[in-house]
């Protein structure tokens, strides 16, 4: 067993997500106008206004909990840790999550560890800097 303070499991975060991203380009190779309009879509919804990059990421962190998208959760943690979201404010935000959404979101909390394992910590368990 390893040494680690946090081991990451047998499969890393950033493999989930290259897994989710192969699914992306297997349906945009086949509908690229649809897809196109997917991604206008999501840049849009994402985009900045009267809720910043950090609140809409924090948002979407606790939909992909609620909906129980292991994809969603690391793809949005990932995404939180760019937009400056600190593990705090993650923590919060499962808080809510499994007020909302109960056991099953829960048992996903196990995906956040992942994903914090991976965006959020390095092999000895200590923040990554930006």
């Amino acid at each position: 067993m390893s040494s680690n303070k946090h081991p990451k499991g047998s499969d890393s975060e950033r493999k989930i997500l290259e897994h989710a991203h192969r699914g992306l380009e297997l349906i945009t190779e086949h509908k690229p106008k649809l897809m196109g309009l997917v991604n206008k879509f999501t840049a849009e919804a994402m985009k900045p206004g009267v809720l910043g990059k950090k609140q809409k990421e924090r948002i979407a962190l606790g939909m992909a909990l609620t909906q129980q998208c292991h994809y969603c959760i690391g793809l949005h943690i990932r995404a939180c840790k760019r937009a400056g979201v600190t593990v705090e404010e993650i923590m919060e935000v499962c808080g809510i999550a499994i007020m909302m959404g109960g056991g099953p979101v829960l048992t996903h909390m196990a995906e956040v560890e992942r994903a914090l394992n991976e965006f959020y910590l390095d092999e000895e368990g200590e923040p990554i800097e930006k």
